[in-house]
């Protein structure tokens, strides 16, 4: 089954209350901290860009201590609400999830298969 990056969002987010940062930093982090990563580049930017239009994240240009400017991203006040919600989404999808799960074991060990 293909994952989707549907809770890119969140895990941006997530990822930016520890501080403003670049795209690929961002893809670093999801790369290196997501168990399962169903998020790439083109995925990223496209989420970021969504973000910034609907005010949950700022981007700027940052020119100090590097070679060429970057752009960065930060989280605004709007973006930690969103967070919230995306907070009370996940965790009510979890109670669907764990439900599932528990049923088809229930089941499993019923039908020994």
């Amino acid at each position: 089954m293909k994952h989707t990056g549907r809770h890119t969002g969140a895990f941006l987010l997530l990822f930016l209350t520890e501080g403003d940062n670049y795209g690929g930093k961002l893809l670093q982090k999801c790369e290196e901290e997501l168990p399962i990563n169903p998020i790439d580049s083109a995925i990223l930017y496209r989420t970021l860009k969504k973000l910034e239009e609907v005010g949950a994240v700022k981007s700027y240009v940052d020119t100090s201590g590097r070679d060429k400017p970057i752009r960065m991203y930060k989280i605004t006040a709007i973006g930690k609400k969103k967070l919230e919600e995306f907070h009370i989404d996940i965790e009510e999808k979890m109670k669907n999830l764990t439900f599932f799960q528990e049923k088809y074991k229930e089941r499993k060990d019923q039908n020994n298969d």
